[in-house]
């Protein structure tokens, strides 16, 4: 902390407005910070008293108090809004999504690859989570970012793009968020950006483009978001919400807001996520093949199993269900293809909205059959934590030596990854055997001891 010369009345003031005791302050400050992936920071009430009489938490803390108080009062604030400003200010504004997408990213993508500490300890922020339902204009065709076009791009560049994706996103399924992440990120910041402003022959072309560079933009997403920045991604997946209604305002511009639904519902935030999978059906329906729309009536349905509406919940997984029935084999759009096998990711997704109901048994089902989907030479990651996922309900039921059994089973596919998430799991994993440990089951103990140097 740095000291101040004057006491801090804009943030006395703010913490007078929201009713909330400085206790309460710091234990909401220290949860956002561990939401962030930033277990180390402990702050109480006389942290709180001393912020007040004028000494300056570290940027990353100033943050988090930031988001605190955004959440407790439903409004946006930065650390300036709290007094808190420096000459390092976060490169987004929370309250709003900049009406030019391109340079939005570039900018974002620029800050991030070299300011590195400063723009991937931004808080998660519930407030940009409803940008997209408020601002249904946003994504406008960026005119500014086209005025002054410098390269002429076809057919060729869109598919260099895709290409390079495809690549991208196949290594970060094979080796975790943290391989070749600055790579995705210069790549999106130089030469998409570039092509993004470039002249195009026509109208399908341009939209093409903005296509494949908003799927570019969600792979950036979702190597920060397995990382553990769950800021950083959340503003990644803005900036593709917006470059994919640039492309198409209807079924892409929804997996946008789908996917920002799933990221608050992995952080365990409630908030909105029920308005954005409602506001991605909406604009998806009729209008992609039926296996690709069951992702979007999956998404509801753990919304609404999340938010504790279980009869919604059934509702949507049953559509889902009928919607894979009348499946006709239809490629699914290139935008919805990366994320993997459908029938994987719609089993995985089921499990998790029947797990939040409370249905155990069906939701193992569910992740014993998503498992069986994904094919850990290629998808190793996301076949581990599924199988992880797997193993906690099993161990919930009281299968403790089959829950052990897959544990050491997903452990094997963590090997060489750099994920935060596989990490994640490991640390549930023990915790969950911490009990059995103690009453000298030997399976635990085994399998506590191989996932002790992985943690």
């Amino acid at each position: 902390m740095r000291a101040s010369t004057a006491p801090n009345d804009r943030l006395q003031h703010l913490i007078a407005e929201a009713g909330i005791s400085y206790e309460a302050l710091a234990r909401s400050v220290c949860h956002i910070a561990a939401e962030n992936g930033d277990n180390r920071l402990r702050a109480n009430k006389s942290s709180v008293a001393h912020w007040i009489a004028g000494t300056r938490p570290q940027p990353r803390t100033a943050g988090y108090l930031a988001e605190a108080l955004s959440r407790r009062l439903a409004r946006p604030l930065t650390p300036a809004d709290l007094g808190l400003g420096s000459g390092n200010e976060p490169v987004y504004d929370p309250a709003s999504l900049p009406p030019d997408a391109v340079a939005a990213v570039a900018h974002l993508g620029r800050a991030d690859v070299d300011r590195r500490t400063l723009i991937s300890g931004a808080a998660y922020s519930v407030a940009a989570l409803v940008l997209p339902l408020q601002q249904p204009e946003i994504a406008a065709r960026a005119h500014a970012a086209r005025t002054r076009p410098t390269v002429t791009v076809g057919q060729g560049e869109i598919d260099a793009v895709r290409q390079m994706t495809a690549a991208f996103n196949a290594a970060d399924e094979r080796l975790g968020g943290g391989h070749a992440r600055t790579a995705v990120v210069e790549y999106l910041t130089t030469d998409v950006t570039a092509y993004l402003r470039g002249t195009f022959a026509t109208d399908a072309l341009r939209r093409s483009m903005f296509a494949a560079a908003a799927q570019l933009s969600y792979l950036a997403g979702w190597k920060a978001h397995d990382l553990g920045l769950p800021g950083l991604a959340q503003r990644y997946y803005l900036h593709s919400y917006q470059l994919a209604a640039e492309a198409d305002p209807h079924a892409h511009a929804a997996y946008g807001l789908r996917i920002l639904a799933h990221q608050a519902m992995d952080l365990g935030r409630r908030e909105h996520c029920v308005d954005l999978a409602g506001a991605a059906l909406d604009r998806v329906k009729g209008r992609t093949d039926p296996d690709t729309e069951s992702l979007f009536w999956l998404t509801a349905a753990r919304a609404h199993a999340t938010s504790g509406d279980n009869q919604q919940a059934r509702s949507a997984l049953s559509t889902a269900e009928r919607l894979l029935d009348r499946s006709r084999g239809d490629a699914a759009p290139e935008w919805a293809s990366l994320g993997g096998p459908a029938e994987a990711r719609l089993a995985n997704q089921s499990g998790k909205a029947l797990q939040a109901m409370g249905d155990l048994t069906a939701a193992e089902d569910q992740l014993r059959r998503s498992a069986r989907c994904w094919n850990p030479a290629t998808h190793p990651r996301i076949h581990a934590l599924t199988l992880a996922d797997l193993a906690e309900i099993q161990c919930a039921r009281g299968n403790v030596e089959a829950a052990c059994q897959t544990w050491n089973t997903a452990l094997d596919g963590m090997t060489g990854i750099r994920s935060a998430r596989t990490r994640d799991a490991v640390t549930s994993m023990r915790a969950h055997l911490a009990v059995y440990r103690r009453r000298g089951l030997t399976t635990a103990q085994r399998l506590d001891n191989r996932a002790s140097n992985l943690t």
